[in-house]
């Protein structure tokens, strides 16, 4: 049985996976409001599915997911691009009319709990480490690739990537079609189409916590229609993320 689950692997496997210098995958995402239709934990889900699929074409282990995720405060100019005034204080995706509050951890934890994962795993003696981040927030990305910077030594690679990309094939958003698609592939018991009004009635942003790249130029509501989504897409979606990010790994670990 060729397992990748790090809890499942006995000690004899998880040192094979050091003497053949192949990767540790680190899922890392949120627990976050991802929409009246789905899981909260999507950021995660994803970033561990890209991970399995990895070490499956690639050899390695995958380390059991943290479903950890940091934001900070909107400025009033992303606050504006999602039809509020700009005076509001949200963090992240926490809009008002959420009947459910994300688990946002501050960023000095998020960045303290990441770091000594890191750290545990170099000590057992792994060289490569690659963190899969299914959460783009900014200061989530930004406080990884801090991590990434201050343990490259010794011989040993620490990468971090976003699974996300922006060339998937259909318009990124959050809760949206993409998203709402890959769900729909890894977990279609954490997806109720259900919970959202039938079409063509629209979904604006700060009604349902649904967002794309629009603002005032769409009307504030989501053009990347998560009602129009499937798990066809979302399968389609990941195997252009795995392949993408296999190649950013080849790549880098040269």
């Amino acid at each position: 049985m060729d397992k990748r689950r790090f809890e499942e692997m006995v000690p004899e496997e998880l040192l094979r996976v050091q003497r053949e210098k192949k990767a540790v995958f680190l899922p890392v995402g949120s627990m976050e409001w991802h929409g009246p239709h789905m899981g909260m934990g999507m950021d995660t889900l994803h970033a561990e599915r890209v991970a399995l699929r990895l070490a499956k074409e690639m050899g390695g282990a995958v380390f059991p997911p943290l479903y950890i995720g940091t934001e900070n405060e909107r400025t009033p100019e992303s606050l504006k691009r999602l039809g509020f005034s700009g005076e509001e204080t949200i963090k992240g995706m926490d809009f008002p009319a959420n009947t459910v509050k994300s688990c946002y951890w501050p960023p000095e934890l998020f960045y303290r709990i990441v770091k000594q994962q890191v750290d545990m795993l170099l000590d057992m003696g792994f060289r490569r480490i690659v963190i899969l981040n299914g959460h783009a927030s900014a200061v989530q990305k930004e406080l990884l690739g801090k991590i990434c910077e201050e343990e490259q030594a010794d011989g040993a690679a620490v990468i971090s990537i976003t699974v996300l990309f922006k060339d998937c094939g259909t318009g990124l958003g959050h809760a949206g079609l993409a998203e709402t698609s890959i769900m729909q592939s890894i977990r279609p018991e954490a997806v109720d189409l259900g919970q959202l009004p039938p079409k063509p009635e629209l979904l604006y942003y700060k009604e349902f916590g649904i967002a794309d790249s629009g603002g005032s130029s769409s009307g504030y509501f989501v053009r990347h229609d998560p009602r129009d989504a499937s798990g066809e897409l979302g399968e389609n979606i990941l195997d252009f993320e795995v392949e993408r990010c296999r190649s950013i790994l080849e790549e880098m670990m040269q």
